[in-house]
């Protein structure tokens, strides 16, 4: 039976699991300035049908409403996709997410300041590795340090339980609920009228919908042109800026290399008390 101190230790690396958690789902995900060159290479399948049409005759609420739906589809439809999500007090997330084979992997890096976190989320385990300010947001990090110095940037596998949580992530459903969870419904959407203008991002052409809301404006930023992607949308009043980047370009998510097991880690921080 493993003893006090091991115990100890597995319940820090947990709470550092649990920390982690934390910051992903409140920094969340998308596209830095770095992979737009890859957004405006990349080829998407189209969306299902069933996508809003422009059919003459609808109100400006209910063309704009459909080709916000008909972009929500298409994107969230994607086999590859990477997204950003900006926060004014967590910072951002990167997540790249791949559906494969029925199933779905991810990788992820959240970060402000000096304090990062990185994911990989395999089709069998999810590994982390936090930087040192990042570990010490645990709660026993003050009561005993010598767990942040063996832990700082180096990759964990861990346990079943940690995985389970973390493997949604990487579904494109949770992803676009997250989303949904912090817009009005397609219904409201198409009962007010928008604001619609030529836009640019990160170098590709848009069409800009801009909703006057309480607290600052909700916009749309939908590709102008080939498949309508969802290239980023704003709101103020919920601290949403996300982007989409990526769109089915293939990538592979790897076990990291050098990774060790929580009680070998948990093993390692005894031997350095």
């Amino acid at each position: 039976m493993p003893s006090t101190t091991v115990r100890r230790a597995r319940r820090s690396t947990a709470a550092a699991v649990a920390v982690a958690v934390a910051l992903v789902v409140l920094a969340g995900c998308g596209t830095g300035d770095g992979e737009a060159e890859e957004s405006g290479k990349s080829e998407g399948r189209p969306a299902a049908s069933g996508s809003a049409s422009s059919d003459s005759g609808r109100s400006p609420g209910a063309e704009a409403a459909g080709l916000i739906s008909k972009a929500l589809e298409v994107t969230f439809d994607q086999d590859y996709l990477v997204s950003t999500r900006r926060k004014e007090t967590e910072g951002t997330t990167v997540l790249r997410s791949a559906m494969t084979g029925g199933g779905a992997v991810c990788e992820a890096h959240s970060g402000k300041g000096s304090a990062s976190l990185d994911f990989v989320v395999t089709a069998s385990a999810l590994y982390s590795r936090g930087s040192e300010e990042a570990l010490r947001l645990s709660p026993e990090a003050r009561a005993d340090p010598v767990r942040v110095e063996v832990m700082a940037d180096r990759w964990v596998k861990r346990n079943v339980g940690a995985y389970s949580i973390m493997r949604e992530m990487c579904e494109s459903k949770a992803q676009r609920t997250w989303l949904e969870d912090r817009i009005p419904s397609l219904d409201e959407l198409a009962e007010a009228t928008p604001a619609q203008r030529p836009g640019v991002v990160r170098g590709q052409p848009t069409t800009t919908i801009t909703y006057r809301r309480e607290g600052g404006p909700l916009e749309f930023h939908i590709a102008a042109e080939g498949i309508p992607f969802l290239l980023r949308v704003t709101h103020p009043a919920k601290d949403l800026d996300e982007s989409f980047s990526g769109f089915g370009v293939p990538f592979r998510v790897a076990t990291p290399p050098g990774a060790v097991s929580e009680l070998q880690m948990a093993q390692e921080v005894l031997a350095a008390q």
